[in-house]
């Protein structure tokens, strides 16, 4: 397999079934598990601002062997996922998909290209660097077991519209979040999603209600209301809720932003945790349209 034997499409012109089995497929023997659906692909990456035109599904003949995923906003764009399939590792391609991606987003007069890796995945860190790629900030993920506060004793949860969470993170939320947590990416977030309050003292975004692990998205305590014990009563709340659910936070959350908070409030840091990296396209010259791989 060389690289003048793979040929690559847009997102835009496969269906959303066609993307989710490249990345399943590309993603094969990743350092966590990936099982991509067309609803789960259609759901997560709608809210990260996917660029279909810019994203790519890479083939030989008819066998989908990479991906190039790109989500942008604004002069920033982001690798939301890149990925070449077990049998064509090992030959470049991954570097010249990323040429090709960084090309692009300087021909588009973007300003940066932003990514993040998890940490232990030593290839793909090196071959970022390599690119140009600069550590930004380390993002933690954190887990909870089962069990909580008595039902009886805790703050009853009121529903909110998950599209007001989004306007309320955006307002009295810390500046400068990661993309996943970015009140742009929250804004989208639909069903089985749930959004709560504590009588607009607290606030607290979550994922499908119905999964065997809880995941929690974000949570957001208005600055008047800050160290006033809001932002646990909401989490005793949410345990209480769903007492015999094991809790997750993905790894998105930057490592400076309230550690002491998570562990008092009963959370453990996981072990797989990821780092941002960025890539300031100000300093580098416009490179040959042959440099990397494209459409």
């Amino acid at each position: 397999m060389t690289i003048d034997s793979i040929s690559g499409r847009p997102v835009a012109e496969c269906t959303a079934a066609q993307v989710a089995d490249a990345l399943t497929r590309s993603f094969k023997g990743y350092v966590v598990p990936v099982n991509v659906s067309a609803q789960g692909y259609e759901r997560r990456f709608r809210q990260e601002n996917l660029d279909p035109f810019a994203s790519r599904v890479y083939s030989q003949d008819t066998t989908p062997v990479a991906v190039l995923l790109v989500t942008r906003r604004g002069w920033t764009s982001r690798i939301a996922a890149m990925a070449v399939a077990p049998e064509a590792r090992g030959k470049g391609f991954g570097k010249q998909i990323m040429k090709g991606a960084i090309r692009e987003a300087i021909a588009r007069g973007d300003h940066s290209v932003l990514l993040e890796v998890f940490e232990h995945n030593t290839p793909a860190v090196n071959l970022y660097k390599g690119l140009g790629f600069d550590l930004s900030r380390r993002l933690v993920g954190y887990h909870r077991g089962p069990g909580g506060i008595a039902f009886d004793t805790a703050d009853t949860l009121l529903d909110l519209d998950p599209l007001d969470f989004a306007r309320i993170a955006a307002r009295e939320g810390e500046p400068g979040m990661p993309w996943m947590l970015a009140a742009e990416t929250l804004s989208a977030m639909v069903s089985p999603a749930r959004a709560y309050h504590l009588d607009h003292h607290a606030y607290a975004v979550i994922g499908d209600p119905g999964a065997e692990i809880m995941t929690l998205t974000a949570i957001v305590v208005p600055r008047v209301d800050r160290r006033r014990g809001w932002g646990t009563r909401i989490l005793q709340s949410l345990y209480a809720a769903f007492a015999d659910r094991t809790w997750s936070i993905p790894p998105i959350v930057p490592e400076e932003l309230a550690p002491t908070f998570f562990t008092q409030c009963g959370w453990e840091l996981q072990d797989m945790n990821q780092v941002e990296m960025v890539l300031d396209l100000s300093s580098i010259e416009h490179p040959s349209s042959e440099d990397g791989m494209n459409g």
